[in-house]
């Protein structure tokens, strides 16, 4: 599919677009990663500079969102059924809440094992040579 119309078809999707990755050739073990559009849309134009005439060898279905190259697909070895079992029960879930993609990491008085705590100093004296 050429950049402009995987850009457009991207555009016209109602549903959230996504992959489907094979870290485990040859089995029915994979993950789906959802995208969003605009940075998915971004990264598309860094990724094959040169206007909308570049072949990409990626396919996109509108109906569905899935982004796929079926080179790899064919090179990770899974059948059409094998695919279908390692997705069965993945979603992507249509317009997510971006608010909560901010994870609060602070563990606050949570002990943890194994590390000793860390002295915070604003002392720059250690960073000149």
């Amino acid at each position: 599919m050429k950049l402009g119309e995987l850009r457009a078809a991207i555009r016209k999707t109602k549903e959230t677009p996504f992959v489907n990755i094979y870290p485990f050739p040859g089995t029915d073990k994979g993950f789906r990663f959802a995208l969003q559009k605009t940075p998915l849309l971004a990264e598309l134009e860094v990724v094959y500079p040169g206007g909308k005439a570049v072949e990409t060898h990626l396919e996109f279905d509108v109906a569905t969102g899935k982004l796929f190259c079926p080179t790899y697909e064919s090179y990770m070895g899974t059948t059409k059924e094998e695919t279908a079992a390692a997705f069965e029960n993945s979603t992507v879930q249509p317009g997510s809440d971006s608010s909560d993609d901010d994870l609060d990491l602070d563990l606050g008085d949570v002990p943890v094992r194994g590390v000793s705590p860390v002295e915070r100093s604003n002392d720059l004296d250690d960073l000149l040579v």
